[in-house]
């Protein structure tokens, strides 16, 4: 038979054989589609016909085989069981991403066995990883995250050793991490965060020396950082945080030095935090939060030139904040609060010229709060509240032109509030509560048509609050108890419609009490007590329904007390003792089912409650 003829023979057989494998990818497309819901049918619109080379999302190669199926975000909805997979045989991507496809992913998959990246996350697949998965040996890409996958991840995810990046996150996978994941050399990312595994994190997991990120993040992982972390050394970020990982952070994390993210807050690690982070000079990002570390903030930590965030709070940490703090200049959040720290605020603190919120609280710092916090031009958010804080509050905050929070209570500080405090209107959140705070209320507040919440409670401060407060359309709280001030109240406070709180108790205030108040209808909480209020009781204020307190004990109030008062549904404590009150008690009183606590002792009263 001549060569020629051969050839022929053979051509025509390849020709059948890819018009026959044509065929069986165009009927098997074209089935699925069927299956899928009606409105996923007509984003497929172009599927017709019987050249699948032309149709949306398909690819082929120069033979007409299909390399490639790519339906990312076609809003598609059903399931795979009615694609054959046995009909792909060349098929090299599968991007399903971004639709609501359902069901389990089918064992099937498995046949796909050129296939190189399978993208099949932010679906609503539900049921196992089927193992099958082990036999794409070609695979370098698969991400299987933002589903509803539940039961381990199977053993045999370590057969793909070409695997480079692998996302298995934010689902429900259980069980611990299999050891076989370190035979995945090539890996260079590996998300499995969000999920349910549990145990402990593998040693094998330093094998992995191709790594960038990793991040084992919102499961329940138990026991010790492995040592062998420290053999990934082309790591840049890791994330084991909220966990239930325990013991020390292992020394061997300085050999990290590409590391730019650290994130293992929310654990319940101890010990101390090892000097040889101070190694990690690519840091930017450093968060050790809400464990149980003791002992002192190492001064290593200086080195770190690169950190932008800094958050060591709610840890055992002791001793004072290391003025080598003072060196990074590239921070923009510092969070040292709800630890044991001791000592003076460094002045070094005002080389952060970069930072938008620095956090202290409820530790024992002591001394002055230093006068170059002025230079922080930057600072959204300063929050010292409860330590041993003392001297004057510096003039120096007035430079703080972009402050939204600023909370100084809890201590012990003394002299004015800073003049232009609210001088740029941003001002949101504001306490200086129990101090030793003396003098007016500053005139910039009376402008500072930002502030949500005011407590100045506690305090020795003094003037008349008829002209130091203005209209505050965003205000929710406001506490001004136990100062000096006097003054009548403004009828203006009706104006701050968002008001759910308002406390002026242990005052000098005079006057009656504005009938205008009834207009602020969010009033959870009423507290006039312990002034010189006079006259009645305004029936408006009946129309408070959301009150829960309504606190106007010790003050001269007379009259009756109003019938309307049944309208406060909502009420649990009502306080008029020690006033001038007279006359029957209104039996509507005990419409109000959720009050608990009645005073009315000291007035000329009488009649009975009514029994609920």
């Amino acid at each position: 038979m001549a060569p020629s003829f051969l050839i022929l023979l053979l051509l025509q057989s390849l020709h059948a054989c890819t018009y026959s494998q044509r065929v069986n990818q165009t009927d098997s497309l074209l089935k699925w589609k069927t299956s899928l819901h009606y409105k996923s049918q007509t984003s497929l619109s172009s599927w017709v016909g019987d050249n699948p080379c032309s149709w949306v999302g398909i690819t082929c190669d120069k033979a007409g085989s299909i390399t490639n199926l790519n339906l990312s975000s076609y809003g598609l909805k059903g399931t795979l069981h009615s694609l054959n997979f046995l009909a792909f045989p060349t098929l090299m991507e599968l991007r399903l991403p971004d639709n609501s496809l359902y069901g389990t992913i089918p064992s099937s998959t498995g046949n796909l066995s050129q296939l190189r990246v399978l993208y099949l996350d932010f679906n609503d697949f539900s049921g196992n990883i089927p193992s099958e998965i082990g036999l794409l040996t070609s695979l370098s890409l698969l991400s299987l995250c933002g589903n509803q996958l539940n039961g381990p991840i199977p053993k045999e995810i370590g057969i793909l050793e070409s695997l480079s990046e692998l996302d298995l996150s934010n689902n429900n996978l259980s069980g611990p991490i299999p050891t076989s994941i370190g035979n995945l050399k090539n890996l260079s990312i590996l998300h499995l965060s969000e999920n349910k595994l549990s145990s402990s994190i593998p040693q094998e997991v330093g094998m992995l020396r191709s790594l960038i990120k990793l991040s084992f993040s919102s499961n329940n992982l138990l026991g010790p950082i492995p040592q062998e972390v420290g053999m990934l050394r082309s790591l840049s970020e890791l994330s084991l945080s909220s966990n239930n990982l325990s013991g020390p952070i292992p020394t061997s994390i300085g050999n990290l030095k590409n590391l730019s993210i650290l994130y293992l807050f929310e654990n319940k690690l101890s010990g101390s935090i090892p000097q040889e982070v101070g190694m990690l000079r690519s840091l930017t990002d450093l968060g050790l939060s809400r464990n149980n570390l003791s002992g002192p903030i190492p001064t290593s930590i200086g080195n770190l030139k690169n950190l932008s965030i800094l958050h060591l709070w709610k840890n055992n940490l002791s001793g004072s904040i290391p003025q080598e703090v003072g060196m990074l200049g590239s921070l923009s959040e510092l969070g040292l609060s709800r630890n044991n720290l001791s000592g003076p605020i460094p002045t070094s603190i005002g080389n952060l010229i970069n930072l938008s919120i620095l956090q202290l609280f409820h530790n024992n710092l002591s001394g002055p709060i230093p006068t170059s916090i002025g230079n922080l031009t930057r600072l959204s958010k300063l929050n010292l509240l409860e330590n041993n804080l003392s001297g004057l509050i510096p003039i120096e905050i007035n430079n703080l032109t972009l402050l939204e929070n600023l909370q100084l209570g809890g201590n012990k500080l003394s002299g004015h509030i800073p003049e232009k405090l609210c001088l740029r209107g941003l001002l949101q959140n504001f306490s200086i509560t129990n101090n030793h705070v003396t003098g007016p209320i500053p005139r910039s507040m009376r402008n500072c048509t930002s502030l949500v919440r005011l407590r100045l409670d506690g305090n020795q401060l003094t003037g008349n609050i008829s002209e130091q407060f203005g209209v505050y359309p965003n205000l929710n709280f406001i506490d001004l108890s136990h100062n000096n001030l006097y003054g009548e109240l403004s009828p203006k406070w009706g104006q701050c419609h968002n008001l759910t709180s308002f406390q002026i108790s242990h005052n000098n205030i005079a006057g009656r009490i504005p009938v205008e108040l009834a207009q602020a209808t969010r009033l959870q909480r009423l507290d006039l007590s312990s002034n010189h209020f006079s006259g009645e009781i305004p029936q408006e204020l009946g129309r408070l329904t959301s009150l829960s307190y309504l606190i106007l004990n010790d003050n001269q109030l007379f009259g009756k007390i109003p019938s309307n008062i049944r309208n406060l549904s909502s009420l649990e404590q009502l306080n008029l003792a020690e006033n001038d009150i007279s006359g029957q008690i209104p039996t509507t009183i005990g419409e109000c089912l959720k009050i608990s606590k009645k005073i009315v002792h000291q007035n000329v009263l009488h009649g009975v409650w009514l029994k609920r």
